[in-house]
Parts: C-alpha cells; structure tokens; sequence
C-alpha cells in the first residue's frame, strides 16, 4: 500500500488527503522550479507522477517522491520533438496507465533587446514553450479523450517585461492555444485551462495552487486563464502568507510614549533609515554586478515595483535619514510639512516592500538552486523587516505630531 505522503500547505487546503489516489499526472518541466513542486504536490494528494525534463534535477524531484512514499517516473524528453513526446506518452501508459492530468510548465526565457536576440534563440524558445505545449497535448489526448475525462494547465507567464520578447510571445501564443484547445476538448470531458504563477507567489504555493485548480476549479476555469492568487484566496490560503513558509517578517512597533518630542522613536527611525541607506547601497552594488544584457531589466523591474530608479531611492534615503537626525525644533508648520512628505513617502515604502517580497520568486526563475533562492530570500526578508520597522516608527511620530500634545516638527 503506498504510504501517503506528509505535507505542509497542501494538507492546509479543503481537499481529502487521497484527492488525487489513482490518477496519473505528467508534469513536463519537472527539472524547473514549479514543475517539480506541483510534481510534489500531486504526489502528496497520492497521483502516480511522470516528470519529463532535460537534466538531473527531474531525477531528484522522483527520489523526493519515492523517499516520502510516493510513486513517480522520470523520463527524460525534449518535448519540442515529437518522437521524444511520443515516448513519454508510451513510457506512462506502460508504467502507470493513462494520463489524467498534464501540467506543462517548462520554459525557457532568453534574455536580449531585440535587435541583438539571435534567431536560433528565438526559435528555441518559441520551440521549448509553444511548441512542445502543443505537442505535449497532442500526444497525450488519445488517452484521455476515450475515457472522457483528463486535465490539462498550461503554466504561463503574463508579463512583458523588456529583455524577453521571445519569451512573452511565446506565452501569449500558449493562452490562444490553451483557449482553442479547450473549445475542442471541452465537449469531450476534457478540462484546459491557462494558469498564471504570479512573480509575488513562491512556487511551493503556486504548486499547491495548480493542485487545488486541477481537483477542484477545473470546470469552473475551463478555458480561461487564471492567477495563482485568485486560486489561493478560492482554497482558503493566502498567496503569500509567508515565503517558503517562514514566519511573518517581523516589525518592531514603538511603544514609547508620545510626549512632545519623542526623542528614542526619532533616532530609531533615523537609524533604521540609514539601514535602509545600506540597503539600497547593496541593491546597485548587486546591479552592477549583473551582465551589461540583465542590469537594464534588473533596473527596470526594480522601478516599476518600488515606484522610482535605484538612484533616487538612495537619494531619498539619505534625506529621510538627515531629517531625522537633524529634525528642526517644534511646531505645527514643521509637523504638517513632515506629515504631507510621509503621506507623499509612504507608497513608496509599499513599493519597495513588494519589490523586496517578489524578487525571491523572480530568483527562482533563473536558477535551480534551492540554497541560492533560500540565500536571495533571507537577505530580502531582512531588508524587508527594516522597511516595515521604519514606516511603524514614521507612523508613531506623525500621530505624535497629530496629537494635541504632539511636536513632532522636521
């Protein structure tokens, strides 16, 4: 009898633990960072899983399985070649029977302006994403289209960021063909649907929420596309309670009293200010570390979330600090300037916590490395934390300053 797998989040949704006993899944890209997680997932709610892949890291998503319980095969497959897909279709059906569900998560993003991509990358990658979905269904429908029932999701990524449009048309060709696919299967019992990760969700949640899409919200998304988010809030979970299940960022609030200056929650802003100063110092170190190709696309995405360009962050860092160390003297003309420019900063601060909170789950992107993402995480968790202490004791000193007794002038 096969022993039924532990689990974290997945055990948190409303599903039964055998939600999935006696159905066989295939995850192409079990060597990717979510495809091995949702591999783990399905396992965990007890299907039978076939991992396809290119290197050894599909290997280590089945000794995962088959170490806590769990029945997986790895076969090793270019799914953009049709005879590859043909044999991982025979190789499933020889160990495990038919196919009930196919995830198709693998991807590949070459990074480069337009003007200098090189063809082969972009056919490789229109190839590795488009391509091999198409195949990938193609070969696997004749066994579920007899027994009329079988689900597919088409993992896909919906931004467009500069730097990667071989990638972003490549995706977009995939919801087309995620939506004309399931116009076809549909009559049949075939469920297709388009999934969205999200950069903000870490995998092990986006995996838990491809699982609770396929169990529970495939007819409801049957040719749609839908966010991780919306399939977290439908599980009961939040998308983000806590990357890789860490407990929440911690945040120091003041519990000072606020009498008309107080001086101890000034100089800790100001001192969690210049740790914000260290911070963002450490972020353009980073950037420039990047390859000439990444850092305008590691620049960007940094402005688009944290609400402004790497340099004048550190301007504004520099200058809260200063403020606070050399706050001028009391009244109510300084403290209403200093509540406009908080009010002003604050969205700003809110920027740049999401900025510190996605950049984990853009890391796992490009890298297999659990230990690097698990580095990237903890450093980003701690710049995180000294965000959020600092707008807690920006906010106690503007409601001084609100205060009747308040004095809290800049």
């Amino acid at each position: 009898m096969k022993r039924k797998m532990r689990s974290t989040s997945v055990e948190q949704m409303e599903l039964a633990p055998d939600a999935l006993s006696g159905r066989v899944a295939v995850v192409a890209g079990g060597d990717q960072p979510i495809g091995r997680e949702v591999a783990v997932a399905f396992a965990r709610l007890g299907a039978s899983v076939v991992i396809s892949g290119m290197s050894d890291a599909a290997r280590e998503t089945v000794r995962i399985i088959e170490a806590d319980g769990g029945e997986g095969l790895f076969v090793k497959a270019d799914l953009a070649d049709d005879v590859a897909g043909a044999r991982l279709a025979r190789r499933t059906q020889e160990v495990f029977g038919p196919a009930d569900i196919l995830v198709n998560s693998a991807s590949v993003r070459p990074v480069a302006a337009v003007i200098d991509l090189d063809v082969a990358l972009w056919d490789r990658a229109i190839s590795a994403n488009l391509r091999a979905t198409f195949l990938t269904c193609k070969t696997f429908l004749p066994q579920m289209l007899p027994r009329g029932r079988g689900t597919i999701v088409n993992v896909v990524s919906m931004g467009a960021e500069p730097f990667l449009s071989a990638h972003a048309a490549s995706q977009r060709g995939v919801v087309g063909f995620t939506r004309s696919l399931a116009a076809e299967a549909g009559p049949q019992g075939v469920r297709v649907v388009a999934f969205a990760p999200g950069a903000a969700i870490p995998v092990d949640r986006a995996a838990v929420a491809v699982a609770f899409l396929v169990v529970a919200l495939a007819d409801e998304y049957h040719g749609q596309q839908v966010d991780a988010e919306t399939v977290m809030g439908r599980a009961g979970l939040a998308a983000t309670p806590c990357p890789g299940g860490e407990p929440p960022v911690p945040v120091v609030e003041p519990t000072l009293a606020l009498d008309a200056d107080h001086p101890e929650v000034v100089r800790r802003a100001a001192m969690l200010s210049e740790r914000l100063q260290d911070a963002i110092a450490e972020i353009e170190a980073e950037f420039a570390q990047l390859p000439d190709f990444l850092r305008p696309l590691a620049q960007d995405g940094f402005e688009s979330m944290a609400g402004q360009r790497i340099e004048d962050w550190s301007d504004t860092a520099a200058d809260l600090t200063n403020r606070l160390r050399h706050r001028a003297g009391a009244g109510e003309a300084g403290g209403a300037a200093f509540r406009a420019d908080y009010f002003r900063l604050k969205p700003l601060f809110d920027g740049l916590v999401r900025y510190y909170r996605e950049t984990p789950s853009e890391a796992a992107c490009f890298t297999t490395s659990a230990d690097s993402v698990a580095q990237v995480r903890k450093v980003m968790r701690e710049r995180e934390a000294v965000v959020r202490s600092l707008l807690a004791a920006l906010d106690t000193i503007v409601r001084g300053a609100q205060s009747p007794t308040g004095n809290a002038g800049f």
